[in-house]
C-alpha cells in the first residue's frame, strides 16, 4: 500500500530539520515562522526482517534496499507547512497545512521539548501544546464536514444505501475509505441516521478519526538540550512521548553522506576521514543515543506502522518455489497491508485485474494452498493465481 506520514508541529518546532534527517532531503532550515512554505516530499524507510534470510539468496527489491536480512522499505514523508492557532479558520499557512494532511496515514506532531521546559509549567505547556494542534485539526475537519450538512444529511437518509457509503461522498477528501468510516462509527458509537448528528456528533467523529484511523503520535524534539532529569519528567508523566534530536540525526546523515561515518548506527567507527573535532561530537552523539529516554526517527516510524496503524509486511511472488518475479527477481516487492488482511486483499493491491480475476494463492513458505479469506500474517511470501495470468 501507497503509505505516508505528515510531520506537523508549530513554527521552530525543528520539523524541516528532522524532515532532512530522515528523508536525506535538503531542505530551507531557518529559526523563522513558516520555513516551509509549501509541503516538502521525500521518502524514508521502516526496517524490517527480509525472508531472503529462509530462501538463502539475495533479494533484489524494486524499492528500498535490504543490508544482511534487513529490508529498507520506503515510506513517503511529508513536511507540512508550519501551524499555528486559527490554522482552521485560514490564518497563517492554515489551509495549505490543513489540507497536506488528508492523504496520510499517520501524523507525529514535532513539538520544541527544550522550549516546554523553559515555562514554569513544563508538563502543562507540554499537554497544552500537543492538545491545541490536534483541536486545531479537529476543528478544521469538523469545519468542512459541517459545511452543508443538513442538506447532505437529509438526502442521505432518504437514499437507500449504507450509511458508510453516503459519508464518503462527504470525508472521502480526509484519504479514508468505507471501511474506515465504519470502524469509527463503530468506536465512536454515532447514529446511523445522519439527520440527527449535531455540532457534538460531527466533533465526535474528527475526534476518533486523529485518534484510531490517522493517529497523531507525539514527538519531543530537542532532546539534546535537556537535562537528565527533564527527561525522565517527560517519559514519567507522557509515557506515549518520543523523545529526539533531530539535529544530531542530521549530523549523522551528513557524516554518512560525507564518508566520515559508514553507518548511523552506534557504536561509530569515524573514518581517516574524521578530524579530531568531528570525533569529539560523534562520541557526544553516541553517548545521547545510549539512553533509555532517547528514540531514533527510524525505529519510531517501525513503530508507528507495526503497532499503532497494525500494518504488516508482505512479499507477492511469481514463482513459489523461486520466491521470484517473472524475470527472475528475488522477492522484488514489499506491500504494507492493513493486519487480518487477506490473499484477495494482496491481489487488488498489486493490480484490480488480478483481483478481479483471483481464483487462489500459495504459501511459499509452507507450500500450501491458501484462499481468497485466509489472514495473511508478518513476513508471509505469496504467489496469486488468477485468470488473468
Amino acid at each position: 500500500m501507497s503509505f505516508k506520514i505528515g510531520l506537523i508541529g508549530k513554527p521552530n518546532a525543528g520539523k524541516s530539520t528532522l524532515f532532512s534527517a530522515i528523508t536525506a532531503t535538503e531542505v530551507e532550515i531557518a529559526n523563522y515562522p513558516f520555513t516551509t512554505i509549501q509541503p516538502n516530499i521525500g521518502t524514508s524507510f521502516i526496517i524490517r526482517d527480509c525472508p531472503e534470510v529462509l530462501i538463502h539468496k539475495k533479494c533484489t527489491p524494486n524499492h528500498g534496499s535490504c543490508t544482511n536480512g534487513k529490508r529498507l522499505i520506503p515510506v513517503q514523508v511529508v513536511d507540512v507547512p508550519g501551524l499555528i492557532e486559527g490554522a482552521s479558520e485560514g490564518k497563517g499557512m492554515g489551509n495549505q497545512f490543513l489540507q497536506s494532511v488528508t492523504d496520510a496515514n499517520s501524523l507525529i506532531l514535532v513539538f520544541d521539548a527544550k522550549e516546554a521546559f523553559s515555562s514554569k509549567d513544563p508538563e502543562g505547556s507540554i499537554s497544552n501544546e500537543i492538545h491545541e494542534i490536534k483541536q486545531e485539526i479537529i476543528r478544521w475537519s469538523s469545519g468542512i464536514i459541517e459545511r452543508d450538512w443538513e442538506k447532505f444529511a437529509k438526502k442521505a437518509d432518504s437514499a437507500d444505501e449504507r450509511v458508510e457509503k453516503s459519508l464518503i461522498k462527504k470525508v472521502g477528501y480526509l484519504g479514508i475509505d468505507e471501511k474506515s468510516i465504519h470502524e469509527i462509527l463503530q468506536i465512536g458509537s454515532l447514529p446511523q441516521k445522519l439527520s440527527i448528528w449535531d455540532h457534538d456528533t460531527i466533533v465526535s467523529f474528527s475526534e476518533v478519526l486523529f485518534s484510531r484511523i490517522k493517529p497523531v503520535i507525539p514527538l519531543g524534539n530537542k532532546a539534546d538540550l535537556l537535562q537528565r532529569d527533564e527527561l525522565m519528567t517527560i517519559k514519567k508523566s507522557f509515557p506515549d512521548i518520543y523523545l529526539i534530536s533531530a539535529e544530531y540525526e542530521l549530523a549523522l546523515q551528513r557524516a554518512v553522506s560525507h564518508g566520515i561515518i559508514k553507518t548511523r548506527i552506534p557504536p561509530f567507527d569515524p573514518t581517516d576521514k574524521a578530524t579530531s573535532a568531528q570525533r569529539e561530537v560523534l562520541e557526544k552523539i553516541d553517548s545521547f543515543l545510549q539512553s533509555e529516554m532517547i528514540s531514533r526517527p527510524f525505529d519510531i516510524l517501525g513503530k508507528i506502522v507495526q503497532d499503532i496503524l497494525d500494518l504488516i509486511t508482505v512479499y507477492p511472488v511469481y514463482d513459489e518455489s523461486t520466491w521470484s518475479d517473472r524475470n527472475g527477481n528475488i522477492l522484488p516487492d514489499a506491500f504494507l497491508l492493513k493486519k487480518g488482511s487477506t490473499p484477495l486483499d494482496l491481489a487488488f493491491m498489486v493490480h484490480s485485474e488480478i483481483g478481479e480475476g483471483f481464483i487462489r494463492a500459495i504459501d511459499c513458505k509452507t507450500k500450501m494452498v491458501i484462499g481468497k479469506d485466509h489472514e495473511l500474517k508478518e513476513g508471509d511470501v505469496i504467489r496469486i493465481i488468477s485468470k488473468t495470468k
